[in-house]
């Protein structure tokens, strides 16, 4: 069974009115108290599988969930075991009728099954009730409770929305709705996934990295597209969580960055392949990630320029932006606009793709074309006078860098290898050159001491080497290459 959820944590100040909106008169409440199973190396937890056992009311339900397509989506299978008041042994014997179950633990336990124990519990009130909307019944469970281990205890207190009837699209405009009046953000995280942090006393799960997307050459480009970003999305919306949770590594936070910059790129530069791309997605995908980029510059700064800035103040002041923009993004990430922004991806990653007729090669070919063109006409308007000029053309080659090994994997290209380093070569300056004149902006909007002004001199030279760099790689780059014809 595919078991369709979402789950929200709710603002402080709106979880009064969410309850109202449930109506518990209509309703049902129902006490779950439910035991989580690992072996002692948290085999199942590794492989994205939770194993529990759960009272719901008198009833005892076995249930194994385990790791779908995307966070939207999870493989479930409940078997009931009994009323009884203590919980019974373990049956793994049932998943011996469902093939792809038995697989998934074959492969995390191996002969380890008799090391299941009790890792850790859950006691929770949910108040639940199935509304419909549009073409949808959608199951809202309200869950107030608690996490708890032999080391820790964590509190819950969050919303669910499990789709029982109709379409995926109703799903997601039903939480739409539900966000946006009751400030709920959303959290991919699992019980099961906060339970086992509890047990093996860590505060975070690493930070999720991004998974290799190779084109499928008999899919039209609209579906590659929604394809990409949902696999884009994968990547984002767990580094999102513990963002929003205020949990974050400095390697949360740049994962999050990442994916968010190539969600950035894939809807600006393929575009065209889908009429179902909204304009607005790639300038608020901009607009969000430019807070990442701000505080990425100010940590910078203030790791290479802290020896060089003399004057405490300066430095002092540095500071302040820095913990100013990291306070700035957990807002963010879980701020209305930017949580619908994420279900509009999701429902544009899962719907069906509108057009067929387009094919792929072609459209590569031209997006490619473009790009380089694009790239051509940069390189003719810069001005080593005028260091700004070259802003235009790092652009163009970030979004071809981009582009440029994804799409290629669509031809039998030769000599590949040559022509990416070139590119590679050309983007490193680009970004350097980006990086370093941030950092001078930064230093000119601010109201420097006599002996600050070292930094901004030093930083100004090393801005002209990377913009030389930046021009020589460029123009090896077009020299070094035969561009794909269609």
């Amino acid at each position: 069974m595919l078991e369709v959820e979402l789950k929200f944590q709710i603002a402080e100040s709106r979880r009064n009115a969410l309850v109202k909106a449930l109506d518990p008169k209509k309703a049902n409440l129902i006490q779950l108290q439910a035991k989580y199973f690992d072996t002692p190396d948290r085999r199942l937890a590794q492989h994205a599988i939770a194993l529990r056992q759960r009272r719901e009311d008198h009833v005892w339900i076995q249930t194994l969930k385990a790791q779908g397509a995307n966070h939207l989506e999870r493989i479930e299978h409940n078997m009931a075991l009994g009323a009884s008041e203590h919980a019974p042994a373990l049956d793994l014997t049932v998943y011996t009728q469902h093939p792809e179950i038995a697989l998934r633990l074959q492969h995390a336990l191996a002969d380890q099954t008799e090391q299941l124990q009790l890792q850790f519990e859950t006691d929770i009130e949910r108040l639940q009730r199935v509304v419909e909307f549009e073409d949808a019944l959608i199951e809202i469970s309200l869950d107030r409770g608690e996490i708890r281990s032999q080391q820790a205890t964590q509190a819950v207190y969050e919303v669910e929305f499990e789709l029982k009837q109709g379409s995926t699209a109703a799903l997601l405009n039903f939480c739409f709705e539900w966000v946006k009046k009751y400030q709920l953000w959303l959290d991919v995280r699992s019980k099961a996934e906060i339970g086992n942090l509890l047990a093996t006393q860590s505060v975070v799960s690493p930070a999720t990295t991004a998974q290799d997307f190779i084109f499928n050459k008999k899919s039209s480009p609209d579906h590659n597209l929604r394809a990409l970003v949902a696999a884009q999305l994968q990547h984002l919306l767990p580094n999102i969580a513990a963002i929003a949770a205020d949990l974050a590594t400095p390697d949360h936070i740049h994962q999050a960055y990442q994916a968010l910059d190539q969600l950035h790129l894939s809807l600006s530069i393929f575009a065209d392949w889908s009429s179902a791309v909204s304009d607005k997605w790639s300038y608020q995908l901009a607009a969000f990630k430019q807070h990442f980029e701000n505080l990425a510059h100010v940590e910078h700064m203030q790791q290479t320029l802290g020896a060089l800035l003399q004057n405490p103040k300066t430095a002092a002041n540095l500071d302040q932006d820095v913990l100013y923009a990291k306070q700035k993004l957990v807002q963010l990430v879980k701020s209305t606009q930017n949580v619908q922004h994420y279900l509009e991806l999701y429902n544009f990653s899962l719907a069906p793709a509108l057009s067929h007729t387009q094919d792929l090669k072609n459209c590569a070919a031209t997006t490619l074309q473009r790009q380089y063109k694009a790239l051509q006409d940069a390189l003719q308007q810069v001005d080593l006078e005028h260091l700004e000029s070259l802003h235009v053309l790092a652009e163009a080659l970030q979004h071809l860098q981009y582009s440029f090994p994804r799409l290629t994997t669509i031809y039998d290209v030769k000599n590949l290898q040559k022509y990416g380093k070139a590119l590679n070569d050309a983007h490193q300056a680009a970004e350097q050159f980006h990086i370093l004149s941030t950092s001078a902006q930064y230093l000119q909007q601010t109201e420097l001491e006599a002996s600050d002004w070292f930094a901004l001199g030093w930083l100004t030279a090393k801005q002209e080497n990377y913009a030389q760099q930046l021009l020589d790689a460029t123009e090896q780059f077009l020299v070094s290459r035969k561009f794909i014809k269609a």
